[in-house]
């Protein structure tokens, strides 16, 4: 599956919204990604989920025990994506400003990859792995169905997704003039748009 076929995956079940929308942060993308609307087809999500695994395996980036996850759309992605590979599972959430595995527990020294539905920026990946690194847990890889990050930062581990967004966003007074005529949608990730 290319990176096309993901991303009319997304269309399908409108988790790639394409127009003019005013993104929570303010600036302003011809696309938005609501990728709750994606988590709701469970079916959609085992087919990427298989893709994933592919492109895992192509990298020959095996030797792991868990995926762990940072945030909750990851969670979903995670035991999926798990499952297929027999590997474990867990969620890294934030609790009193530090990420942490909570009740969870993996031995230190293991391997992990991290896996999210979109990585948007890089910061939550590099927080992970910190947070992670604190554990004494080391990140072999993380992987995500879409790259959105516009930033090429070194993560010190491959970033593996099954299709790159890299669209520009643009500040109020720097819309481009096919855009700015296009009416502007407030984007908003509590509510469907």
């Amino acid at each position: 599956m290319g990176p096309n076929a993901v991303l009319d995956v997304f269309r399908e079940t409108k988790a790639l919204k394409e127009g003019h929308f005013i993104l929570p942060s303010g600036w302003h993308s011809s696309a938005y990604l609501q990728r709750q609307k994606l988590l709701e087809y469970p079916e959609k999500i085992e087919i990427l989920s298989s893709e994933l695994v592919k492109k895992i395996a192509a990298n020959e980036l095996l030797n792991f025990t868990h995926f762990v996850a940072p945030s909750l759309g990851g969670l979903i992605v995670a035991h999926q994506t798990a499952r297929i590979m027999q590997k474990s599972a867990l969620w890294i959430r934030r609790e009193s400003g530090n990420l942490t595995t909570g009740h969870a527990s993996i031995p230190q020294k293991s391997n992990v990859f991290i896996i999210q539905d979109v990585v948007e920026t890089t910061h939550l990946c590099l927080s992970t792995i910190q947070a992670l690194q604190s554990l004494n847990i080391n990140t072999v890889g993380i992987a995500c169905f879409i790259d959105r990050s516009l930033r090429d930062t070194d993560l010190g581990v491959p970033l593996i997704s099954l299709a790159p967004l890299k669209l520009p966003v643009y500040s109020a007074d720097n819309v481009p003039k096919e855009l700015a005529e296009i009416p502007a949608i407030q984007a908003n990730p509590d509510h469907a748009i």
